[in-house]
């Protein structure tokens, strides 16, 4: 199996570092390819073992898979440069945000298989949760093949194209929203009369470790937070306070927010 990325970004990267780290695939049959900065291209084929090149017509002949990885207002452009040399045995992967399927087979002038996938930075640590959809003329097999490279760096949920901008707003752009709740409480605890750096440190592992407790349980994360909470005791004094503000509201408004900007973005693409 041939696999070519178009871009070599953050997100590009972590995907192609997974899929290696994982070996579902020979890194020899990777190849890499992105707009002018070879010195990275050079540094990924030392450290991984996969291949580089500008040379479009060698890259796409025998490609099985082609990842899209390039700023979406760059497309255009690459889709005109790599046309002539689409060949029927090309499969394309977009993970270029806000980039409609039939937009891209239009820009590229093809009917062949296409996908989108939106996966998130947790792909670099190998727990991205990745949504997926795929256009009508992908085959099972094809799938399966995709389904087996995705879960090389996290998990994946198959939906609707027009499920996606729900997919970017929850687990897209998910591990931003955590981070920004993870900066108030070392904020708030640092209020509290520790050293910031203790605080820090300190919280770091308390999200470590109520992650693996949410990995290894089978309990609802809502089961979770009741075993801990005692009638009276301080956590539930904590609750309380939360209880008085709209929290519910404030992450509904936050999602709601990421999915009209999506939706935003790929009407402006159709337009």
């Amino acid at each position: 199996m041939k696999l070519v990325f178009y871009g070599a970004g953050n997100m590009a990267h972590a995907i192609f570092t997974g899929i290696v780290n994982s070996n579902v695939i020979d890194s020899n049959d990777i190849y890499l390819t992105n707009r002018s900065n070879e010195q990275a291209l050079k540094d990924y084929a030392e450290q991984l073992g996969v291949n580089y090149s500008y040379d479009d017509e060698a890259l796409l002949a025998k490609a099985d898979y082609v990842f899209i990885g390039t700023k979406p207002y760059d497309f255009e452009t690459l889709a005109e440069r790599i046309r002539p040399y689409i060949t029927d045995k090309n499969k394309f992967i977009s993970i270029m945000a806000g980039l409609p399927m039939d937009y891209i087979r239009e820009q590229l002038d093809t009917k062949n298989p296409v996908a989108r996938i939106m996966p998130n930075t947790n792909a670099h640590v190998g727990h991205s949760v990745t949504g997926i959809s795929f256009s009508s003329n992908f085959g099972a097999t094809s799938k399966d093949e995709v389904d087996n490279l995705i879960n090389a760096f996290g998990s994946a949920i198959e939906v609707p194209e027009d499920n996606l901008h729900q997919v970017t707003a929850i687990t897209g752009s998910g591990p931003a929203f955590l981070y920004h709740v993870f900066e108030q409480y070392v904020t708030a605890g640092t209020r509290l009369g520790l050293e910031k750096d203790q605080v820090e440190e300190s919280i770091r592992n308390l999200i470590i470790g109520t992650s693996k407790m949410i990995e290894r349980s089978e309990l609802s994360m809502g089961q979770l937070r009741k075993n801990i909470t005692s009638k009276g005791g301080t956590t539930q004094a904590g609750l309380n306070a939360l209880s008085e503000y709209d929290i519910e509201g404030i992450f509904e408004d936050c999602l709601r927010s990421a999915v009209n900007r999506s939706i935003e973005l790929s009407n402006q693409d159709d337009d």
